[in-house]
């Protein structure tokens, strides 16, 4: 099992298996010569240990490949997020200062609005409420007709 601590996964995974590796490999060795110090035995059951034990370790090195074609990989994904990450973050700051607003001052302020919905709060905006609206377009007898019509014919549809 690896420990996963961001941005350590592959290095403490490989460790981990190299210490496993070590291990199975003395188990194997210690079976080998268990096998080889055993008089009793007879040469059958030997030879099938030997070959038990070599299929084993031929597997073994098939595992530890794989895990590391694996780790390699991660390590390849990791950096592409982390690249990624970076251009994002560049796009973002692109877009913060093309969608800058000017202020009454004649300098630029950042526009401190929700993004959420890709829209500015006006109660984001220093201006007093008097000075905001006067950058709204102020209902006429005719956006209200329009409005008002366009009520009615929501209210038929439903």
């Amino acid at each position: 099992m690896c420990v996963y601590i961001y941005n350590t996964y592959p290095y403490t995974c490989t460790k981990m298996a190299d210490e496993v590796e070590d291990q199975v490999d003395n188990v194997l060795n210690l079976v080998v010569s268990t096998t080889e110090q055993s008089s009793n035995m007879r040469k059958a059951l030997k030879q099938k240990i030997f070959e038990t034990v070599s299929t084993l370790r031929s597997l073994f090195v098939k595992l530890k490949d794989s895990g590391d074609r694996k780790t390699s990989e991660i390590i390849k994904l990791t950096k592409q997020v982390g690249d990624m990450e970076t251009e994002l973050q560049q796009c973002r700051e692109k877009q913060v200062k093309d969608h800058r607003t000017p202020s009454l001052a004649g300098t630029t302020e950042l526009d401190t609005g929700d993004r959420k919905h890709g829209t500015s709060s006006t109660a984001s905006c220093p201006e007093p409420p008097a000075v905001a609206t006067r950058h709204v377009a102020q209902p006429n007898d005719k956006t209200t007709r329009n409005y008002a019509a366009a009520v009615q014919k929501m209210k038929v549809k439903t």
